[in-house]
């Protein structure tokens, strides 16, 4: 270690101290305190002066100065941002279009390189050879396309061997900076105790460590170490400019290097010197004409193409879905699911009332193209007003003694029927969702002279036992573990309901009293527990739905049947069965 050198230093300035008191003797305090009164002035009539030689000297006086300058503006930004931003608003727009324009030209030309480099015959190479050589792709590229660039820069203090400060090409991570800076002591140390003369005071001190595509440049001083590291062959530049870095610490910081206890926070404002160390230079290509970012222009023109045909689909798309959609909007129709691939692949799943309208001329006509179109067409009962009276027309065209006619939503029938025809009329419209229960939600059905209501009670109890046999064949098939009622069970929940309504009229005319019975179930998987509980709240929803229809609760009684054991079914009856007990009073 130099510790002779720091001795010497000491001597010196000893000697220095003797000499000034053997000349000046007892004058020694009062020179000093009449310069101390005068100080001010003198300084300010040579400060300029020598800040202007210093700086011209050997640019110390930036590499002072930034770190303080750098620390106000932070102040300034932090506690008068505003009038920050009032100076340097007539700037900003200025700046923000030539960094823009500047970061686009940077940003095709390195995507160019880049493609240049990973999709060609030389980019693969490149990484065989980095893989082989045992570094990473982005290290390799570098040595191939710089002939030299320095990507770190140490400062380390020598007597100690402890790192100071650290700048990084780029901002890199400098999380391993005190190992390789302790390593290199070591190493150091290694060679000045191995290879030095014994009878020499001064130990060898290593100049350099050198691979085939990294170098280490060290340049000692008396107390600090100034070490970069470069890829590529460094030229005499860069010795120099490290020598000329050296010499400016020693200066700036000849205090803190030679009472240096270990805290390396006083070295923070070397960055911008140590940053005058990160030079570098780019292969000259032997082609003196310039390259064209051809790449990276085909590539944004292929990505410019292929959003614009994206674009282009999805807005033909969303008129498409926004056209098909209205085909909701009609009578006896309801749009249950549409999906849109693409123009070529799409498919439409819908509920249509026999009496609506053909759902496939509905789309030619409106210019929608059927044959890349899967339609799935389901049958439902509806009651919209106008498939209402379209299903009246229907019924009614087999009756031609009939005349029918609207009356505030009432439909009134006026004609002369015999018995048989009367009730086969009765019943088609009953079943066609006309009744004469005057809670029904759209329609009610009225009876004018001269046709005759009176029917016999064989008829009556045929009709009435139809009805049972009708609502006994509806069931609800519900998912696994699954309770919620789906729009599809809502169906077959309303066709239920009015059913019942029917039913309760030709219960007052045959005097029976009758009630529901909804019973839930559910299959053999899981615990029985839990099944029994899920069995009770499915047939509960149902029992829930039929009341918000208007049927009374005190009609219903719900049981939960738990699992099914039956052999071939135990494992699917996930469901909801309905049944009618009767009592007839005759």
């Amino acid at each position: 270690m130099p510790t002779d050198t720091t001795a010497e230093h000491a001597e010196s300035e000893q000697q220095l101290e003797q000499i000034r008191s053997l000349i000046l003797g007892q004058e020694n305090r009062r020179i000093t305190e009449c310069i101390k009164k005068d100080a001010r002035n003198i300084v300010a009539d040579v400060i300029t002066e020598a800040l202007h030689d210093r700086q011209k000297k050997d640019n110390s006086v930036n590499k002072v100065l930034q770190p303080f300058v750098e620390d106000s503006v932070k102040n300034s930004v932090a506690h008068n941002s505003e009038q920050m931003v009032s100076s340097l608003y007539p700037l900003v727009g200025s700046l923000v279009r030539k960094s823009v324009a500047a970061f686009l030209s940077d940003f095709m030309e390195k995507t160019n390189q880049l493609l240049e480099n990973s999709l060609t015959i030389k980019g693969l190479k490149w990484r065989f050879e980095a893989r082989r050589s045992g570094v990473s792709y982005a290290q390799y590229a570098a040595s191939q396309t710089f002939a030299y660039r320095v990507e770190h820069v140490f400062l380390i203090h020598r007597e100690t061997g402890l790192l100071l400060n650290t700048i990084a090409l780029d901002d890199k991570d400098n999380s391993d900076a005190d190992i390789v800076s302790a390593m290199l002591t070591a190493i150091n140390d290694f060679v000045g105790d191995s290879f030095s003369p014994s009878h020499e005071g001064q130990k060898e001190q290593l100049q350099s460590v050198s691979t085939d595509n990294f170098n280490l440049l060290i340049k000692p001083g008396p107390s600090a170490l100034v070490v970069a590291a470069v890829i590529g062959n460094p030229p005499q530049r860069i010795n120099d400019q490290l020598q000329l870095t050296l010499e400016n610490i020693h200066s700036l910081y000849h205090d803190e290097l030679n009472n240096f206890d270990g805290d390396n926070q006083y070295f923070s404002a070397s960055d911008s010197l140590l940053r005058d160390c990160l030079l570098s230079e780019e292969k000259t290509e032997t082609n003196s004409k310039k390259k064209r970012p051809w790449f990276a222009w085909a590539i944004v023109v292929i990505i410019s193409i292929y959003a614009g045909y994206q674009s282009f689909n999805w807005l033909k798309s969303s008129q498409l879905h926004e056209k098909i959609m209205l085909l909701d909007a009609q009578p006896g129709v309801i749009v249950k699911q549409l999906n849109i691939a693409n123009l070529n692949d799409i498919s439409l799943d819908v509920l249509r009332d026999p009496d609506a309208l053909d759902i496939a001329d509905w789309l030619k006509s409106n210019g929608v193209d059927t044959t890349q179109l899967k339609l799935i067409e389901r049958n439902f009962h509806s009651f919209d007003r106008q498939i209402l009276q379209l299903r009246a027309q229907r019924i009614i065209k087999n009756f031609p003694s009939v005349n029918l006619a609207w009356q505030d939503d009432v439909l009134s029938l006026v004609g002369t029927l015999g018995i048989t025809e009367t009730e086969q009329l009765i019943t088609n419209l009953t079943i066609a969702g006309f009744t004469q229960d005057q809670n029904l939600l759209t329609e009610q059905l009225q009876q004018t002279t001269p046709v005759s209501l009176t029917t016999s009670e064989q008829v009556k109890q045929a009709l009435f036992d139809d009805l049972i046999g009708r609502i006994a064949s509806i069931q609800l098939n519900f998912a696994i573990a699954s309770e919620d009622i789906t729009p599809e069970m809502q169906l077959s929940l309303q066709r239920l309901f009015q059913y019942i309504q029917q039913l309760e009229q030709l219960a007052d005319a045959l005097n029976i009293n009758f009630g529901l019975l909804i019973m839930g179930s559910s299959d053999s998987t899981g615990n029985k527990a839990t099944n029994d509980i899920l069995s009770m709240k499915r047939a509960n929803n149902s029992a829930d739905i039929l009341r918000d229809k208007g049927l009374d609760r005190s009609k219903m009684y719900v049981l939960g049947l738990g699992q099914i054991d039956i052999v071939g079914i135990s494992s699917t009856a996930r469901t909801v069965m309905f049944n009618v007990i009767y009592i007839n009073h005759e």
